[in-house]
């Protein structure tokens, strides 16, 4: 993946922090999980809805979202996955957050899936900022540990 500018960067993490897609309890969620980042003090709850559609009964995320407080990257990061999460499989879902981390982390994608990442793009920005990690993939985790219970 190329580099991508600082300003795409900033301004996809500015709209998604002063206009977050998703913010809230999902009343009808039915797996939910808290994730903390216990240096800086972030957290996330990710609220997922797992439903049969009717083209398929395996399961798909019908709906995401998310409540939490934290720095401006881990809060635009969950609106982020809440918008990108919407209508994958558990396993798609799955696939993603390892694509994410590994965007993050600057190191080779363990998914064989390919994703458009569109906007996601910009959370490779902070693999130049290590101590930042953390606040990008907080809501990633999240999504993991709430697919898990």
């Amino acid at each position: 993946m190329s580099d991508v500018p600082a300003e795409l960067y900033q301004a996809v993490i500015d709209e998604h922090r002063r206009r977050p897609r998703n913010r809230g309890p999902l009343p009808t969620a039915n797996r939910v999980a808290t994730r903390e980042n216990p240096l800086c003090g972030d957290v996330c709850t990710l609220h997922l809805r797992l439903l049969p559609t009717p083209e398929s009964p395996e399961a798909r995320i019908a709906g995401a979202h998310f409540t939490g407080a934290g720095c401006a990257l881990s809060q635009a990061s969950a609106s982020l996955a809440t918008v990108a999460l919407t209508g994958l499989t558990p396993a798609e879902a799955r696939a993603l957050a390892a694509t994410i981390e590994a965007l993050v982390m600057g190191t080779p994608s363990p998914s064989s899936a390919s994703f458009d990442l569109a906007d996601l793009a910009a959370l490779s920005a902070v693999r130049a900022f290590p101590a930042r990690h953390a606040c990008a993939l907080l809501a990633w985790q999240a999504t993991l540990t709430a697919l898990d219970t």
